[in-house]
């Protein structure tokens, strides 16, 4: 959970903006829900996957492996 959000080569704009709500790593990311994660200004699917992946979340724990 040490990596930093800039590493995960985010757009730029979803970046600032994280920074400037005061995350900067992604462990400062891991109590927030993720309907809440995905309603922050700038949010996409792709960058959500980025930072899930990062979490070791999910992203889509509804759908079934087939």
């Amino acid at each position: 959970m040490d990596t930093k959000l800039a590493n995960l080569k985010l757009r730029p704009w979803l970046l600032r903006e994280l920074n400037m709500i005061g995350h900067e790593m992604v462990g400062d990311l891991q109590h927030m829900p993720s309907a809440e994660l995905l309603r922050i200004p700038g949010m996409s699917g792709r960058d959500w996957r980025k930072i899930a992946k990062a979490l070791g979340r999910d992203p889509f724990p509804v759908l079934k492996k087939r």
